[in-house]
C-alpha cells in the first residue's frame, strides 16, 4: 500500500462529508483551481464546512517532569493552514474525520467543532484515541452532526 498524498487525504473527507449529507442536503463544493477557499463545502442551509482529515497514529512525548522519558499519546492530529487559522468565521464548522486505519477503511470518528473554538489556539489540534483517560474537550464534539443539520443552530 502506497501513502496517499495530503490533497487525496483531503480529497477523500471531502467525498466522505459529501456522502454523509446528500441526502438532507445539497452540498456545493468550493474547490476553484489556483484559488484560496478557507472552507471545503457550503450546505443548502448555508453551513460553511472545513473538512480535515487524519489517520489514527502514535504521537510520542520525549519530555516528561523535567526528564528524558518517552509515553505515548495515540490519536489524531490536524493541521490547519496559516491562512485557515487567521481568518475569523470564514468557516462556521470544522470537521475533523480521524479513520483508525492506514488504508482509510472503515468508518471514521467525525468530530463537528464550531470554528469559533479554535481562535486562540494552535494551528494544530490533537484529539486522543481514548477520551476516557481523563478530560478531552473535543470529545463533546463527537458526531454533532445536528450543528450541521439542524436549521436552528446558530453559528
Amino acid at each position: 500500500m502506497t501513502e496517499r498524498d495530503p490533497a487525496e487525504k483531503g480529497c477523500l473527507g471531502e467525498v466522505y462529508i459529501i456522502l454523509k449529507l446528500i441526502r438532507d442536503f445539497n452540498i456545493k463544493s468550493v474547490k476553484v483551481p489556483q484559488e484560496f477557499f478557507s472552507y471545503d463545502l457550503i450546505t443548502s442551509n448555508n453551513k460553511r464546512l472545513e473538512i480535515k482529515t487524519g489517520q489514527y497514529r502514535d504521537n510520542p512525548r520525549k519530555w516528561k517532569d523535567g526528564r528524558y522519558q518517552t509515553s505515548h499519546s495515540y490519536g489524531w492530529q490536524w493541521r490547519r493552514t496559516p491562512k485557515q487559522h487567521g481568518q475569523p468565521h470564514a468557516s462556521d464548522y470544522v470537521v475533523c474525520l480521524g479513520f483508525q486505519s492506514k488504508d482509510f477503511s472503515g468508518e471514521p470518528h467525525c468530530f463537528i467543532i464550531p470554528s469559533d473554538k479554535f481562535w486562540g489556539r494552535s494551528e494544530v489540534l490533537r484529539i486522543t484515541a481514548n477520551p476516557s483517560k481523563g478530560k478531552h474537550k473535543w470529545w463533546e464534539y463527537k458526531d454533532r452532526w445536528d450543528y450541521i443539520t439542524d436549521p436552528k443552530q446558530k453559528v
